[in-house]
């Protein structure tokens, strides 16, 4: 679910869920104990986050869980995503995301919530589309959001919902850079590699000092975030979303 891949002092961790790499509560929960893991390990400077294949990063949350499900339910299912992207946040080295697919919803969230981002430039896409599904966005991901593109584009992003290639989305921001598949993995070991030679001390002191402010408002909104997230999805217009995604249609909201 969760592939491991050691390479020196890089661990690259791997989202392998299914065909679209969606993500259930079961996938949050293996991604956290990862997490866990690594942050234990003083052997591990920096971490890669990817999708298995070569067609999705991940597509986002697995929309079958929420289907049917009430308010106290979907807060269950809820709380390992939240344990999980909480973990990445403020994970004390530098993670990568290497975008090798679709990266949508959830899956973008994970993106940002990483220090460098290297999207494929090609048929992948990169985008929120909870405003086309009948969902808010949570508070945490939307101050990190505006953090990386400003309130203009960020507002942009998220109302429109449209899903971005990789050069517009190297333009708004929301990545470090736009590659060719073929160099792809060279500019990824690059990154990992300017840490290699460099104390253990430095690397977990910058990340801290960098992401530290974060702590207090992470604490405060993150309950909040799960039950208004929670309401959105249980909500009519919220399910007929869900619904939507899974018959691969328009969604007809009320």
């Amino acid at each position: 679910m969760i592939n491991e891949k050691r390479n020196g002092h890089v661990l690259e961790l791997e989202i392998a869920t299914n065909e679209l790499n969606t993500l259930d509560s079961e996938a949050f929960k293996a991604l956290h104990s990862s997490l866990l893991k690594a942050r234990s390990d003083d052997s591990v400077k920096t971490l890669i986050l990817t999708g298995s294949g070569e067609k999705f990063f991940s597509n986002g949350f697995e929309p079958t869980m929420f289907i049917g499900k009430d308010f106290d339910e979907v807060c269950s299912l809820l709380q390992p995503a939240m344990d999980a992207t909480s973990e990445l946040l403020m994970f004390p080295r530098p993670v990568l995301s290497f975008i090798n697919g679709h990266c949508m919803g959830v899956g973008s969230v994970l993106a940002i919530f990483t220090d460098y981002r290297i999207m494929i430039d090609g048929k992948a896409r990169f985008g929120f589309p909870e405003s086309q599904i009948g969902i808010n966005f949570p508070s945490v991901p939307g101050f990190i959001l505006k953090e990386l593109v400003g309130i203009r584009n960020a507002r942009s992003i998220l109302f429109s919902g449209r899903p971005m290639k990789a050069p517009e989305a190297l333009e708004m921001g929301v990545i470090d850079e736009a590659v060719s598949q073929e160099d792809a993995r060279k500019r990824v070991e690059k990154y990992c590699n300017q840490f290699k030679d460099m104390a253990l001390e430095s690397v977990k002191g910058i990340k801290k000092s960098l992401t530290d402010y974060l702590r207090v408002p992470l604490e405060e909104m993150r309950k909040t975030d799960t039950e208004e997230l929670a309401r959105a999805v249980v909500s009519d217009n919220g399910q007929e979303g869900m619904r939507s995604i899974v018959e691969r249609r328009r969604p007809v909201f009320k």
